[in-house]
């Protein structure tokens, strides 16, 4: 140990690091982080969708229509509803089932109205509940679109430029628009309207 007694008699001197010398300094910049260099741009592969980057915002206040011209917005109509629906489309069955019973009435009324004043309960939580979701899912259909899209035709922009026109109506689109009309579109044509208003 340091400053104990050598087994001759004399006082061991405490060691030092690096032999008794002062260590040398370091440099300044040991605990800098080197500079890195930012990753080169890599092209998107053909075919797929524009990478929006950070999300903006919008709002109907950006959308214009030249003076005299109509207002275009994009609805999927019942067709276009169902596909994007998918397997949504059987919590219409238990309405359907309803619709032919109370159509059955006129051939047995007593039986039908008994059975379903008996089993009014079940047909709260099998009929009007899923009713009720899948109305609200028709209602916003359009969110399950995956590629991005012009909300005045409905045109893909699937490939083309995040922010550009419409190659089939010529209308302008930014990615903040497309995603904030998909929240709602008869939201934001109300709010469109009610600012046109306004403005006039």
């Amino acid at each position: 140990m340091n400053g104990e007694p050598h087994p001759d008699g004399s006082e061991v001197p405490p060691a030092r690091p690096w032999g008794g010398q002062v260590p040398p300094p370091l440099p300044p910049d040991v605990h800098a982080l080197p500079d890195v260099p930012p990753p080169p741009d890599v092209p998107a592969p053909a075919g797929a969708p524009p990478v929006y980057g950070a999300p903006l915002h919008a709002s109907p206040e950006d959308v214009q229509f030249a003076p005299g011209e109509p207002e275009r917005w994009y609805l999927p109509d019942w067709g276009e509803t169902i596909k994007l629906l998918g397997w949504r489309v059987v919590l219409f069955i238990p309405a359907l089932g309803l619709v032919l019973l109370v159509l059955a009435i006129p051939l047995r009324p007593w039986a039908v109205l008994q059975w379903l004043l008996n089993w009014w309960r079940v047909w709260v939580f099998v009929v009007v509940v899923p009713t009720l979701i899948a109305i609200d899912r028709v209602k916003n259909a359009i969110r399950s679109r995956p590629d991005p899209f012009c909300i005045h035709c409905g045109y893909g922009l699937t490939g083309l430029p995040p922010e550009h026109t419409c190659p089939e109506c010529g209308a302008r689109y930014t990615p903040a628009l497309i995603e904030e009309y998909k929240r709602d579109p008869h939201w934001f044509i109300q709010r469109y309207r009610a600012n046109r208003k306004i403005a006039q």
